[in-house]
Parts: structure tokens; sequence; C-alpha cells
């Protein structure tokens, strides 16, 4: 009896550490699939319109950014190996806004991380995009609000409250004072973390209220935005390798899933013109008609003048024999 339940108790012991292993695994190869390898990772854009989101004002927003409690930023465009303090700025154009996330990087220069853009659409609506800079994120890297119900409904945020707070009276164009080394007292830096330890701290604000679109929504609010963006040639030049790795990892993606197509080099359903689809999706020539041993070709024969139209007799306006 006493063998036997050791025996259980260790099955159930080797079954628990298995099934730990496999979710260590998983965890893993998760992460690995969500990282990008750019220093975007070091800023969660999920996180950023969360905090957007439940701040009270554009101030205030600034601060909970910047806050090590809420764990959403990591970055360090200076590599001095404590995290950057994130200023916003507000390009406000009519009834478009767009809050750049601008990192100083030195006395003199400043990097643009992303921008959220807001554009009133008319008096009840309001859109909303989270935008990662492309030397950051990649390409067309878009976060916005979703309907977790249905994903074609575009979320008005009209009634968020920082929102309301930009399109009320009170609200004055948002700059934020402080510069490189040069911050609020309440402001502490902290030492930067790993991905391994930053991810699981940013996974709590991914849920389905939020969504990846390449679908763009601020037009007016982007147009604006792209005259006042702000590049840093520093950080170019620190980081150019990391951005031109990852284009070549997207490259071969592309090209890797390209060449899995099952139809890749067929012309299948396709239709050459001047000839017939046949099975594999090759176009047969047109082929005239083979002539028979003896046959000569026959020639329309010319109408005269006066001549009248035979009916099937051969005879002209004759009757058929019966």
């Amino acid at each position: 009896m006493s063998n036997t339940c050791d025996l259980k108790i260790r099955t159930m012991k080797k079954a628990s550490l298995l099934l730990m292993m496999m979710s260590a695994f998983t965890f893993a190869f998760a992460q690995e699939a969500d990282s990008t390898g750019l220093e975007g990772d070091n800023l969660d854009l999920n996180g950023v319109l969360e905090l957007f989101k439940d701040s009270k004002d554009i101030e205030d927003f600034e601060k909970q950014l910047n806050s090590e409690s809420n764990g959403v930023n990591n970055l360090d465009l200076d590599e001095d190996g404590e995290v950057d303090y994130i200023r916003v700025v507000d390009h406000a154009d009519s009834n478009a806004h767009s809050f750049a996330l601008q990192v100083p990087v030195s006395e003199s220069e400043a990097q643009d991380v992303a921008v959220i853009e807001v554009e009133e659409v008319n008096d009840e609506t309001v859109n909303l995009q989270v935008i990662g800079d492309s030397e950051l994120y990649g390409e067309d890297y878009m976060i916005e609000p979703a309907d977790e119900k249905n994903s074609a409904i575009v979320v008005n945020v009209r009634t968020w409250r920082p929102i309301r707070h930009v399109y009320g009276p009170k609200y004055v164009t948002y700059v934020s004072p402080w510069r490189y080394r040069h911050h609020p007292r309440w402001f502490r830096p902290w030492r930067r973390v790993t991905w391994a330890v930053y991810y699981p701290r940013v996974r709590r604000y991914h849920r389905p209220y939020y969504r990846r679109t390449y679908v763009r929504r601020c037009h007016v609010a982007h147009r604006h935005y792209r005259r006042h963006h702000v590049h840093s040639i520093t950080f170019h030049g620190h980081h150019h390798h990391k951005h031109a790795a990852y284009k070549a990892k997207k490259k071969k993606q592309a090209g890797h899933n390209h060449g899995n197509n099952p139809n890749h080099g067929l012309n299948v359903g396709t239709k050459k013109k001047g000839g017939k689809k046949r099975k594999g999706g090759k176009a047969n020539r047109p082929q005239s008609k083979k002539k028979r041993p003896g046959q000569t070709k026959s020639v329309t024969p010319t109408k005269r003048p006066g001549a009248v139209k035979k009916n099937g007799s051969g005879r002209a306006g004759g009757k058929k024999r019966s």
C-alpha cells in the first residue's frame, strides 16, 4: 500500500514539473513573439493608452507615464542605465491634437517615441490612436481603443476624462516645461529592467479593448504632426543597426510566407489572352483546324449584281421538294 502511494506521489510530481516546464516554454515563446528587438519594446503602447484614459488631464498623464509604480516606461534612449523622462507636447490644430511623447537624449536633441493623435469628427464623436515612431516600433505600428463584442466598431472616446478636458473651455495647449536632466521634484529615475522582467509587468494592459490596427483615422492630426516630428541624429546613429535588422527580419518572414503559398509560381485560375485555360494554369495556343487530305480551301463566292438569293433547294424562289 505504501509503495503504491509513493508511486502516485512521484508520478504527480513529475506531471507537475512537466506542466511547469511547458508553461515556461509557452511564456518564453510568447515573449519572443511579442518582441521586435527595437527600443519600442520598452514602452508598451497598450499601457500608454490605459494610463491616458485614466488620467484627469494631460499634465497628470505625463506624471502617470513617468511613475515607476505603473511599470509602463522602461526607455533608456541616452543609454545611461536609467529610465528616461518622457515629456508630452501637444501639437494642436483646430479640433485635432497630436500629443507627442518625447525623450530628450541630450542638451540639444530629443526623439519622439510615439504620438497620441486625437481628432474631433463632430460634436459627439472623437477618434483616437497611438502611433509608435518607426525608429522604435517599425512602420505603421498603431494601437486604438476596441469594442470587445464588435471589432468593426470604431470606439468613440468623447467620454474619456482627458478628452473632455482637452475639448473643454479651460484647456490651454500643453507643452511640457521639462528638458534633459531637468525633471520635476517627484521624479526619481530608476534602473532599467530587462525585457524578461518588463514583459510580465505590462501584460496586464493587454486587454480586449485595445487592438492593433492598420487603418489611420486621424488624418488632420497626423498631417499636422508630421510638420513637428522630432528626430534625434544621435539616437539614429546608435540604434540604426537594430532598425535595419528588424526590417531584414520582416522581409525574410514575408518571403518565407510567400514561399509557403502552394499556389506560388502557378497561374491557377488565370486565363491568358488569346488562349484557353487548362489544368495546371497553362494556356493553350489557339490552334487552326487541320485540313483533311485532298481538301481544298473553301472560297466564298462573290455575289454578282442582280443575282437572286437561292433557297435551301438550290433554286431561286423555289419550294423545297417533298
